[in-house]
């Protein structure tokens, strides 16, 4: 599938608006901002969907992740100054501060046990991770088979 230069202009728009620590846009706010109608943003938001490059809540046009960014609260805090961010899981939280080149507090809880474990970046260094290991059971070619819950 090839996404055109308005679906790439959308998802810019999107990993914008979430990396502000804003809501993720819906299909009528998308409208609005690119003077399109809703169904062609919705349709553009599929179109991204199919190809990876965000993934929607199932069985909507509602967004879901713009990896790796989550679009609603997780375990996963990431704060980056005064703004407050969600990610999918913990790679995805190291993400965050790689992407946007800043550093960052993450203030996670473990996924079995519940336990809060706080990490820094602070410029290329992680601090806060010493006996910690993140265990990836699938490789990533098979991410997508459920992105949810991989």
């Amino acid at each position: 599938m090839t996404l055109s230069d308005s679906d790439w202009d959308i998802r810019l728009y999107v990993y914008q608006t979430l990396a502000d620590g804003g809501r993720a846009p819906d299909a009528d706010a998308l409208a609005l901002q690119f003077g399109i109608s809703p169904d062609n943003a919705q349709t553009a938001l599929q179109r991204l969907h199919d190809a990876h490059a965000l993934v929607l809540r199932a069985g909507s046009s509602d967004i879901l992740m713009a990896n790796p960014l989550a679009a609603l609260p997780t375990d996963y805090r990431v704060r980056l100054g005064d703004t407050e961010l969600y990610a999918n899981c913990a790679w995805d939280a190291l993400g965050i501060p790689a992407m946007l080149g800043a550093d960052a507090r993450i203030e996670a809880l473990h996924p079995l046990t519940g336990a809060g474990l706080e990490l820094a970046v602070e410029g290329d260094r992680l601090s806060g991770c010493r006996g910690h290991l993140a265990h990836f059971a699938l490789p990533f070619r098979n991410w997508y088979d459920d992105i949810v819950d991989t």
